[in-house]
């Protein structure tokens, strides 16, 4: 009804109504002031790698290489197939579905916390880590304030306080102050109509420095990346984007039928110096063409005839040569393989190549450049892979490359190692070749052994190695390896300058973009898994630069109870490649946070004990599991079971922590997955204390990768909980909480998956309010599974779950992987999932076809890999890859669209009153509640109150 309408026929009787106003202020408690326990050293035996000091030299590497065999499994199993169709499909699919706030009664508000947040009932709010303090870790290599992986950076060169940098998953970001230690960053590419965030390059077109180009991927190899989807531009210096070449650089990588999937990358992005509408990308397939800026492609073209053999272009120099433009490709396959990337070892074309860039069309005429005889190993570019066995064919591993600013005839290769020999390591330095004349001929500079200083040479070149050469002088350059290297003799010898892993206490290791100032000889950027640096010595000596940076990939995480009306709010979260860390906010710090370490290596899961919020858990890859019982910043001891003897088990291992319905000594109960259940109901302290508690709950059909995904507990049950397998299983759990070993009683939910697709279950929960109803988050894409498609099932049992029912509850959700799945246990029906590309949710899960919404208000474009409700259910915090943790207040209860506010079936006098009596309340109000909001205005007044009215005597 129009309000002027309402005000003539109510105003009246509306009137009357005045003397029933009544508005009632609660007073804020003190809050409390956060006290930090003493630290003490943790049981280091299971750290494997990364911070954490004495772990094996190799142990990174591997745990790289098992992310990105568990990645392959979630999207393609059971067939191991992929087209990069599906993803275009799916992204027409999510420009179908409506973008919106869920529903609900909004009690949230500021005024009527104690908490020193500021959260927002329409939106998500970002809490960091923004950035993470390394320093403080328990048993950790200290690196100072840290973020997550950087993967390129590239400067202005005519506006040099303009930079870019690309993070691996987290988008591109700028800064318009840049180089020096007071840099800070914004994101540039959160627009909703952008396809993905992962960024493997950056490049500026050196006739235009407004346009600026980024290509989407990550090619390091065994890396966990969903591959590229587009090649975005900016012609605005960032402010907007576009996608370009989305039917060419799609995720889909070719190979033979009937094995795992691997994912097409985009590595190098490089623009004509002679004309802006050339443009030439490489990839892991070969080079695309564009000759009107990046709007049509042509490719793939081949540098060589090597048709087995993998085109990885690592490398890409677009050279100017006067009237024309010469393309130097540099083919860089890693060379030897991973359970899933079989044909990593076809490294026969590896090495450097050079043609004139034509008018149109592929490139023809390729040159050979890197032969046997001209300074060069035997095999290298002949077509002859790497054999392990014999020490033959080609030596060459990845290739990066950088070319002289003041000398275009001088370039740099840095080689990784593939064969254990001449003091080489797999994965290592094999060395720096050099040419002076543009590539006619070249010269070993250095092997492994012109690594100097503090450290030396690290088994991962394949995945962090990167090359810059100071623009005045072409015999200084820098090196990325573990440390960033520095050589002033031409790549002769080097020595290290960050020492990382030998004492260096500012540079987080693992480097992978190198950027001097354009003209400048001292001030030049770095990136590496710890975020962003500058160095104003002509690299010397560096200053991180991550204060405005949140881009840490999560894995999973916990809120303390009542996270968003507490005084002192926690939180706790796993992150990939710099492990797990805490906060708790305090008075004076409304929103992102500095986060503090506490446990090194890959942060994987992270739980609070809700009731008394002592015991706080945090988790290594493959089980590693530690638990402090003095709250937050408390020392560390092992709470890790059995399970290490498994022969079978998530790197991503699951576990949880009862949330409700525990006694006041706390809650103790704790489920753990292998490929079966372990259960404590002592808190995992003492370990002995964990037992198993079912059998084999997997199909075994995937070797080592069947496992358990995720398992979760009954909201106030801790007898019943559910668990979901890489493999496709869903079982269902009763009888649990007595200590005793396979005391439980299993169901096998999957029916010969009949109903529930047979594909990686990534994600299970039980209706909050009943926990004969359950749900599952299904990955991979539906092609692979065509009679049974969808991503989100419930599951509705008989008592004990004698029997039961499927219902496919996907509806309008894009077909992409869906990561996780929860329920508001205040508003049972609605439904929240996190996907791939987003969040999206459901304001009733029990109709037959849901409507499913996306909820973007306040998020990036990034993968939710999982989400926690705290034991107040107070809060919906999303763990996200690449940006790092985000909160938002959950309604309370459904929406009354009847305003029958006592609930007795009719709108009559009584609920008049209650909604007079919140006459002139605001959502900035003590007690705000928006049932008494009936024009959705964000204030409560005379029209409300009439509206009211004019439902008087109508059933509900």
């Amino acid at each position: 009804m129009p309000k002027s309408s309402v005000v003539r026929v109510l105003l009246g009787g509306a009137l009357l109504l005045l003397v029933m106003l009544a508005i009632f202020a609660p007073a804020a408690a003190p809050v409390p002031t956060l006290r930090r326990s003493g630290d003490a050293e943790p049981d280091r035996n299971l750290e494997l790698y990364l911070a954490e000091r004495g772990s094996a030299q190799n142990g990174e590497s591997e745990s790289l290489m098992a992310i990105g065999d568990y990645w392959y499994h979630r999207v393609s199993y059971p067939t191991g197939q992929f087209n990069p169709a599906w993803v275009r499909e799916a992204a027409a699919q999510d420009s179908q579905v409506e973008r919106a706030v869920p529903a609900g009664e909004v009690i949230y508000g500021k005024a009527q916390t104690e908490s020193p947040l500021t959260l927002n009932a329409n939106r998500f709010t970002s809490l960091g880590p923004q950035p993470l303090q390394s320093n403080g870790c328990l048993s950790c290599y200290s690196y100072g304030l840290v973020a997550g992986r950087t993967n390129v950076m590239a400067i202005d060169p005519v506006s040099t306080n303009v930079a870019y940098l690309g993070a691996d998953g987290g988008g591109v970001w700028k800064t318009t102050n840049c180089c020096s230690a007071a840099t800070t960053w914004a994101p540039v590419t959160d627009d909703p109509l952008l396809a993905t965030i992962a960024i493997g390059d950056i490049v500026i077109d050196p006739n235009n420095h407004n346009t600026v180009y980024a290509g989407t991927g990550d090619l390091r190899f065994g890396s966990f990346s969903f591959g590229s989807a587009v090649l975005l531009k900016s012609t605005d210096q960032g402010a907007t984007w576009i996608n370009q070449g989305a039917d060419v650089f799609a995720p889909y990588y070719p190979q033979a039928a009937g094995v795992f999937p691997q994912y097409q990358a985009i590595g190098k992005v490089r623009v004509d110096p002679n004309n802006s509408n050339n443009v030439v990308v490489g990839t892991k397939t070969g080079l695309y063409l564009s000759y009107d800026a990046g709007a049509n492609w042509t490719g793939p073209c081949t540098t060589n005839s090597f048709s087995t053999q993998r085109q990885d272009t690592t490398g890409l120099i677009l050279r100017d040569i006067g009237t024309d433009t010469q393309i130097y490709a540099f083919i860089g396959a890693r060379g030897f393989a991973t359970t899933v990337q079989t044909n990593l070892h076809l490294n026969g074309a590896n090495g450097v190549y050079r043609a004139l860039l034509p008018a149109s069309g592929c490139p023809s005429s390729w040159e050979t450049l890197s032969r046997a005889d001209n300074g060069w190993p035997a095999d290298t570019a002949t077509g002859i892979p790497v054999n392990t066995g014999t020490l033959t064919g080609n030596r060459l591993g990845r290739l990066d490359v950088a070319i002289a600013p003041s000398n275009s005839n001088v370039i740099y290769v840095q080689v990784q190692a593939i064969l254990v020999t001449g003091g080489a390591q797999r994965g290592g330095q094999l060395g720096v070749w050099r040419t002076t004349d543009g590539g006619t001929t070249w010269s070993q500079r250095s092997s492994q052994t012109g690594l100097t200083g503090c450290y030396g040479d690290y088994g991962q070149n394949w995945y962090d190695q990167g090359v810059a050469v100071d623009p005045n002088n072409s015999d200084i350059l820098l090196m990325s390896t573990v440390d960033i290297f520095k050589s002033t003799n031409g790549g002769t010898t080097f020595t290290d300058k960050t020492c990382g892993y030998a004492g260096g206490t500012v540079v987080h290791v693992d480097h992978h973009a190198l950027a001097y100032v354009p003209g400048s000889s001292t001030t030049l950027l770095a990136g590496s898994d710890g975020g962003a640096y500058v160095s104003t010595n002509g690299g010397e000596s560096y200053t991180q630069i991550n204060n405005s940076l949140s881009t840490l990939e999560f894995y999973s995480g916990d809120i303390t109870k009542d996270f968003a009306t507490a005084a002192t709010p926690g939180i706790n979260g796993g992150m990939q490649d710099n492990g797990s860390a805490v906060y708790v906010w305090a008075a004076g710090n409304p929103g992102p946070a500095v986060w503090q370490l506490r446990k090194g290596g890959d942060g994987m899961f992270a739980r609070i004990e809700p009731m008394l919020g002592q015991r706080w858990y945090q988790e290594s890859q493959n089980g590693a599991l530690a638990v402090s019982t003095t709250g937050a910043y408390g020392s560390q001891s092992s709470a890790t079971g059995g399970w290490s003897a498994d022969s079978r088990r998530s790197f991503i291992f699951p576990y949880e922590i009862q949330k409700n319905g525990c006694p006041g000594t706390g809650c103790t109960h704790m489920i753990a997955g292998s490929y079966r259940v372990w259960e404590t109901i002592l808190g995992g302290i003492p370990t002995s204390s964990w037992v198993i508690n079912s059998g084999d709950l997997t199909k075994n059909t995937l070797a080592d990768r069947s496992f358990i995904n995720q398992l979760n507990y009954a909201w106030s049950d801790a007898t019943k909980a559910i668990v979901g397998t890489n493999d496709g299983n869903v079982q269902w759990g009763r009888n649990l909480g007595a200590g005793v070993a396979n005391s439980a009683i299993w169901v096998n939910l999957t029916a010969g998956n009949a109903v529930l697709p047979n594909r990686p279950i990534l994600d299970v929960a039980l209706d909050p309010a009943n926990p004969l109803i359950g749900y599952a988050a299904v990955g991979g894409f539906d092609q692979n599974t065509p009679t049974t498609p969808g991503h989100v099932f419930q599951v509705v049992c008989t008592a004990d779950c004698a029997s039961f029912t499927w219902a496919n509850k996907s509806a309008n959700l894009p077909n992409i992987p869906a990561d996780s799945i929860i329920a508001n246990p205040r508003f049972p029906q609605q439904v929240f999932v996190g996907t791939d590309w987003g969040l999206y949710y459901t304001n009733d899960i029990n109709q037959v076809t849901p409507v499913w919404y996306r909820f973007q208000a306040g998020l990036p474009n990034a993968m939710i890999w999982d989400m926690t409700i705290d034991s107040g259910a107070s809060t919906l915090a999303l763990w996200t890859r690449s940006r790092g943790a985000y909160v938002w207040p959950l309604p309370a209860a459904p929406y009354r669209t009847c305003p029958d506010f006592n609930a007795n079936g009719t709108v009559g006098v009584e609920d008049i009153s209650a909604i007079a009596a919140h006459w002139g309340e605001t959502s900035a109000s003590p007690g705000w509640n928006n049932r008494y909001d009936r024009n959705g205005d964000d204030h409560i007044d005379i029209v409300d109150i009439m509206l009211v009215v004019v439902a008087f005597g109508s059933t509900c």
